[in-house]
């Protein structure tokens, strides 16, 4: 089968949408590790396995609840 098959568009559909993903998860982590940022609990390692572990909704939860407003 080619590239223009089934297959093909599925991965072609899918780029952005990993793509997205990814950059969601650097974004969270580094805004995590930056050292001014401070918290919720204080804990920056629960939050760093939240954003890894949970990918889709992990680094969406800590840019919406995680992150404490200076």
């Amino acid at each position: 089968m080619n590239a223009a098959g089934p297959s093909g568009i599925s991965v072609l559909i899918l780029l952005p949408v990993i793509a997205l993903e990814v950059g969601l998860v650097i974004f969270s982590l580094i805004d995590l590790l930056r050292r001014d940022r401070q918290v919720v609990g204080d804990n920056k390692l629960v939050w760093g396995l939240v954003i890894v572990v949970f990918t889709t909704i992990g680094p969406i939860v800590y840019l919406l609840f995680g992150r404490k407003q200076t």
